[in-house]
């Protein structure tokens, strides 16, 4: 399984919604360069690595425009929405990069993505000088294609990596009640041991303390942007002690949640 490893800031180039009765193209090799497109209409092809490969509505094509020349052909009316940035990345054969592979299809519930692709494309209007905005949102997007990607079952993704994913999965959709690792494993069918694992391999951080970060963030977001009292929002994620979620947030984050100044330190692992 080839990922990606990005290794610096993008910065985004242009972003444009283009649509044509017929379009042949063809772009010779662009050092550190990275083109994202949604179809939303039609269908394009494209010819990589000596290989024809079609995208068709609702899919995402990622070019990295590595070939000496790659063609891009469309028969019928199509529409696409692009955007294409500047930045550097190496290429690895583990799991722990971005899996960002030619054609995302539409059936792996690519809107979000494709959502994303539009935002740049807005914001690149609004705010064409402001690099900071397009690299953040240009990170998004690859991480969401990656997303999109390793939801998939019929992926041939090695089983820790499918049980993360699932365990993530559980812990998104079940934020609002007490969580524990006996429990996600009881649910995956695999033992508490096992899920500890294969977690800390693949991501890095301890199940619990991937659930407390998951909770506390929501639990942040409540307090800060709907001004709910710690007491509410903590009950609302299954904490019934807000002071328990004070102390947390505290070691997590190094300030204390009810702290107005102090909003960007860096987290404690």
């Amino acid at each position: 399984m080839q990922t990606y490893e990005i290794e610096t800031l993008p910065c985004v180039k242009f972003a444009h919604v283009y649509h044509a009765d017929t379009y042949f193209n063809s772009f010779s090799k662009k050092e550190n360069s990275m083109e994202i497109t949604y179809i939303s209409e039609g269908s394009i092809t494209v010819e990589y690595n000596g290989e024809e490969h079609v995208a068709n509505k609702g899919d995402i094509l990622l070019l990295t425009y590595d070939q000496e020349l790659t063609n891009i052909k469309a028969y019928a009316y199509h529409e696409h929405h692009t955007v294409f940035a500047n930045l550097k990345w190496s290429l690895q054969n583990n799991i722990s990069g971005l899996y960002l592979p030619l054609i995302t299809p539409a059936r792996y519930i690519t809107q979000s993505a494709s959502n994303i692709i539009d935002q740049l494309i807005r914001n690149q209007l609004i705010f064409k000088n402001s690099q900071v905005k397009g690299a953040a949102k240009f990170l998004d997007l690859l991480c969401e294609i990656d997303q999109c990607n390793r939801r998939q079952r019929d992926l041939n993704l090695p089983s820790e990596v499918l049980y993360t994913q699932r365990a993530k999965e559980y812990v998104q959709s079940n934020l609002h009640i007490p969580i524990t690792q006996k429990s996600v494993a009881q649910y995956l069918s695999i033992t508490p041991e096992y899920l500890c694992s294969v977690f800390k391999k693949v991501e890095g951080i301890s199940f619990q303390k991937y659930v407390n970060y998951e909770k506390l963030e929501a639990i942040k977001n409540l307090t800060e942007k709907e001004q709910a009292h710690l007491y509410e929002a903590a009950a609302l994620f299954g904490y019934s002690d807000p002071n328990y979620v004070s102390r947390l947030f505290k070691k997590y984050y190094g300030y204390n949640i009810t702290d107005k100044q102090n909003r960007y330190p860096t987290i404690v692992e």
